[in-house]
């Protein structure tokens, strides 16, 4: 794989990733001809608007001793950017992260309401209700 057609493979990637509805998307590809990692290749994002936070990563080294060991840096490369494109793929949507962030706070919340000694009666609806989104969730019912 010559460098024109790994550029071109950086410049897909970071436009299908710019593509996708989340914040500071980053694509990185880094080659050193010394120290111990020979190629280094990071793309990132952010599920949340605010800055420092919800911060999800994707990174592939390759190193020099690998290189020397007999590892195929053409065959490396392309299962990398396969696994790059794959990552991208496997981003949940907006209204995804949305629904997994409420249940995940109803999840806190049950248990603070456990923690501080709240009635069973009245923590039964939500325990159900967190329930009923979990199966949501993982078949996807929402929209029938």
């Amino acid at each position: 794989m010559d460098i024109t057609t790994i550029n071109t493979a950086l410049v897909d990637l970071q436009a299908k990733l710019d593509n996708t509805d989340v914040f500071r998307q980053q694509t990185s590809f880094y080659m050193w001809g010394d120290g111990i990692t020979a190629i280094r290749f990071e793309m990132e994002y952010s599920n949340v608007p605010e800055y420092g936070n919800g911060y999800e990563t994707f990174k592939r080294l390759l190193t020099h001793d690998e290189i020397k060991d007999g590892v195929d840096v053409n065959e490396w490369l392309v299962t990398m950017l396969q696994e790059a494109h794959a990552w991208i793929d496997a981003i949940p949507s907006a209204e995804q992260r949305a629904h997994d962030a409420f249940t995940k706070s109803l999840g806190r919340l049950i248990d603070q309401g456990r923690d501080i000694g709240i009635e069973v009666d009245f923590l039964n609806p939500l325990t159900a209700m967190m329930e009923k989104l979990a199966t949501n969730a993982l078949e996807d019912k929402r929209n029938k």
